[in-house]
């Protein structure tokens, strides 16, 4: 779509009408259009929930300076703002054709700065996370796993955005900051006798971690290594691979553990046996936007890691 179609639908969305005095710096409405970018997938990236809101914050410097050059110099143009998504209209200036679209924007009308500017932007989702928003650390937040299962998505500097080059709408570009593990169980038993997990722990896994998304490595692990639960109740098992619990959102580190099963073992005359086994040693590297899915082959008296899938978290 051309730069000028555009710019006529943002009049559109401002009230406003296009006359001499605004060719070369018209009023346009600031708005975003935010997208999920997928690790692993070949599709690239997914929308953003519509009904999701995230925060977003801006900062200005002259046209000739670029953010790189210019970070400890930029001015604040936007304070830290929640944006939501809304359904607007937008009207190819030459066939006068209008389609819809969902954009988001913030909950005051806010306007690009004038044409001599750029503009630069962080943010991160949800809006209501507890994360921390600057040009010293980027986007930065504590997390403890065992405490709050939540997921945060985080941009890179969308910079050195122009209103009329670059377009009024600004592309945000999200990745997840955390990963995933999930599992899945078969048994190796004979058709008359079965098995009930009782309970899946990692062994020995890094709970609490700071993430920053300027620094590099981005996560650094806080405290020391400790058993992470990922399944306790009473779940029955088949000759083939079957998923079990829910999977926990985790921090991302380096694994050397092993998985802890603890079930039982019921024998075809009816007799009952609690077992605790632990596979091998599993060495991963957990990699944020990642989601790990093992699956693992319980017998008699032993457990067995058939399989590691990795995928994105939302696939």
């Amino acid at each position: 779509m051309k730069i000028k179609t555009l710019i006529s639908a943002a009049f559109m969305l401002t009230g406003c009408t296009i006359n001499e005095t605004l060719v070369h710096d018209p009023e346009l409405n600031l708005m975003f259009q935010p997208e999920m970018y997928m690790h692993v997938s070949q599709e690239g990236t997914v929308r953003f929930p519509t009904e999701e809101n995230f925060a977003v914050r801006a900062w200005m410097l002259p046209q000739n300076v670029s953010w790189n050059e210019g970070i400890g110099h930029a001015i604040e143009y936007m304070p830290l703002s929640e944006a939501y998504s809304r359904e607007v209209t937008i009207t190819d200036s030459d066939t006068r054709i209008a389609a819809k679209d969902t954009l988001w924007g913030t909950s005051e009308t806010l306007l690009w700065p004038s044409s001599n500017d750029n503009l630069t932007f962080l943010a991160y989702a949800p809006f209501g996370a507890e994360c921390n928003c600057d040009i010293e650390n980027g986007i930065s937040f504590h997390s403890d796993i065992l405490l709050r299962q939540e997921d945060i998505l985080f941009t890179e500097p969308q910079a050195d955005r122009h209103k009329i080059e670059d377009g009024w709408v600004v592309p945000l570009q999200f990745s997840h900051a955390l990963c995933k593990v999930n599992f899945r169980i078969k048994n190796r038993v004979p058709e008359r006798e079965e098995i009930l997990i009782r309970r899946i722990a990692i062994s020995s896994a890094y709970t609490k971690g700071h993430f920053s998304s300027f620094r590099t490595p981005q996560w650094i692990q806080e405290g020391t290594p400790a058993e992470i639960l990922f399944f306790e109740g009473e779940s029955p098992t088949d000759n083939l691979p079957t998923d079990i619990g829910s999977g926990l959102m985790m921090i991302p580190q380096k694994l050397d553990t092993r998985i802890t099963l603890d079930y039982d073992y019921q024998t075809s005359g009816g007799a009952r046996l609690p077992m605790h086994q632990q596979t091998s040693v599993i060495n991963t590297e957990l990699e944020a936007g990642h989601s790990y899915t093992y699956t693992l082959s319980v017998g008699i008296d032993d457990v067995k890691l058939m399989q590691e899938i990795i995928g994105d978290i939302f696939e």
